[in-house]
């Protein structure tokens, strides 16, 4: 687990070099001569095809670069016709076509036939005499400047969508220097990656989604607040959660399109939200089908102790996971670093849910038994909830398996629905289910733990509703006034009450 957190670290340290559609070059070494290396990916709509055309035409701009000698033989002026270093974007789908491995640097030879316009800059593969636009390559020569100079930026217009490698190539015979400045990619609606752009909408309209939720379950809990008990508060505090992940992350994808940086706190920050509502939710549903607040008004120490264990090893691994994934179509994450960090998450979720199941299972075994028709429903409901859940999550994890075999090229436009969207929608569907199941009413306390000694037996549907502060009344000789620390004293073992409903746990 070091080594993922280790990871997870190293991903996040890249934010301070890279910052999304801007690359930033801080004194970084010059490749070695005659190499070429890959760094980055940018995602870019066309201004026909972009999903918004505020801003104007999609560019990239190559700004403030230039080159230091760090070699004490050479001097920046003495290297100030040396036209080797070259940034270029290509698209991804046509780079092997573009660039031979054998012969990515021009020669004189290549100038003759007209197949560059000099010698020792990156070489296309393409027709004599055509422009590098209209191939989609767009490529600047960082030269080194004198005490005097001054760099000069280059912007070139980008006309075709397309998934763009950022490529630095050294063709001279020099590599002792460094190089500062940035490479600028823009969209015609701000900096957000092609890839990225549709989750910013989609967290707002999620946001304002879970504020609709937030309304009508504070609204009926308004009303019926004498009927609440611990699972509502529960409910309560994931719709907060949810609330709060899908606000951070519309936040953070706003602010990164406006400005072009990925900032690093709001990026923490809803990483840590959305793995502390799924985790909550998970732990939620699991205690519920252990029958905490159903059949037993707390769970033994053992129990707490695997559920504490569990949820504090799943953030740890989960945030992880998170971190890769968002950085995994820009940087150059190899599958076997990306599958370390997906499959201990998938091993726990695993293990998660067969804890859910077979605890649901055995507590509608003991409703049953206790002719506890209502709950028995109840539980048998969210049942078939989860398996739905479950499955359609099960055929989207298998699409994108399947999907994997496309090329990144084909599949980047829509791939974010697959693996954030469907999620979120997945998640809001049994979150709703549950709100239905447990939403505060005139009985509402039907649901909740009652004493087997006390436990009614249920009549059929036409008998007469009896009222339920009157039932818990007569249940544990309490009046209004103690009946909201009553569960608490219990489960705690403390006060007069916990001895009353130790009795009658042990007279059952």
């Amino acid at each position: 687990m070091a080594r993922l957190i280790c990871a997870a670290a190293a991903v996040l340290a890249a934010c301070k070099t890279v910052s999304a559609q801007i690359y930033q070059f801080e004194n970084v070494s010059l490749p070695e001569a005659k190499s070429l290396h890959t760094l980055y990916a940018f995602y870019v709509y066309s201004h026909q095809e972009a999903p918004e055309r505020t801003l104007g035409q999609p560019f990239v701009k190559f700004h403030n670069l230039v080159s230091h000698s760090t070699d004490g033989s050479k001097t920046d002026v003495d290297l100030k016709d040396y036209s080797g270093i070259q940034l270029s974007i290509l698209p991804y789908r046509n780079f092997w076509s573009l660039i031979n491995p054998e012969k990515f640097c021009s020669s004189q030879e290549d100038v003759e036939a007209k197949n560059a316009e000099t010698a020792n800059v990156l070489l296309a593969q393409k027709p004599a005499g055509t422009p590098d636009a209209d191939v989609n390559l767009y490529s600047h020569s960082v030269k080194f400047l004198g005490a005097d100079g001054h760099p000069s930026d280059q912007q070139l217009p980008v006309h075709t969508t397309a998934v763009y490698i950022l490529v630095f190539s050294n063709c001279g015979d020099f590599s002792g220097g460094q190089i500062s400045g940035s490479v600028i990619v823009k969209n015609a609606y701000g900096f957000l990656p092609g890839n990225e752009y549709h989750k910013m909408p989609f967290y707002g309209w999620l946001s304002m989604f879970y504020t609709g939720m937030a309304c009508v379950w504070m609204v009926l809990s308004l009303r019926y607040w004498r009927e609440l008990f611990h699972i509502q508060y529960c409910i309560t505090i994931v719709i907060f959660l949810g609330l709060v992940e899908a606000f951070l992350w519309w936040r953070f994808f706003e602010d990164w399109n406006n400005s072009g940086i990925r900032g690093r706190f709001i990026f923490v920050v809803a990483i840590l939200a959305s793995v502390v509502k799924s985790i909550f939710s998970y732990m939620l549903v699991l205690v519920a089908s252990l029958g905490w607040g159903v059949t037993r008004p707390y769970l033994d120490q053992g129990t707490i102790v695997k559920v504490q264990a569990l949820t504090f090893l799943y953030i740890v691994l989960d945030f992880v996971r998170e971190s890769v994934l968002s950085f995994r179509h820009s940087h150059s994450l190899s599958m076997a670093f990306v599958m370390l960090c997906l499959l201990p998450v998938a091993l726990l979720n695993g293990i998660i849910f067969y804890w859910i199941f077979t605890s649901l299972s055995s507590l509608m075994e003991t409703l049953s038994e206790r002719k506890q028709s209502e709950k028995l429903v109840l539980f048998q409901r969210l049942w078939k909830i989860l398996i739905v859940a479950l499955s359609l999550a099960s055929l989207s994890l298998l699409f994108q398996l399947f999907d994997l075999s496309r090329s990144i090229s084909v599949r980047w436009q829509y791939q974010w629905f697959f693996a954030d969207g469907i999620t979120h929608v997945l998640f809001c569907f049994v979150l709703i289910a549950i709100m239905v199941l447990w939403a505060p009413s005139t009985n509402g306390q039907r649901y909740a733990y009652k004493p087997v000694g006390d436990t009614e037996t249920e009549k059929d549907s036409s008998s007469k509703a009896v009222d339920s502060s009157q039932v818990w009344a007569d249940e544990g000789g309490l009046d209004d006034e103690e009946e909201d620390d009553s569960f608490w004293a219990a489960a705690h073992g403390k006060g007069p009450k916990a001895d009353v409903i130790g009795n009658k746990e042990e007279s059952s």
